[in-house]
């Protein structure tokens, strides 16, 4: 069985959090874990 992951990476100001905390709130079918 396989474990779909995906790393997220970048420099200081890149805007990752800014994604983290639009996906999170996002009505998305897929379930996500932080």
């Amino acid at each position: 069985m396989t474990l779909p992951l995906t790393i997220l990476g970048g420099y200081l100001g890149a805007g990752k959090t800014t994604l983290i905390n639009r996906l999170l709130a996002g009505h998305h079918s897929k379930r996500l874990t932080v």
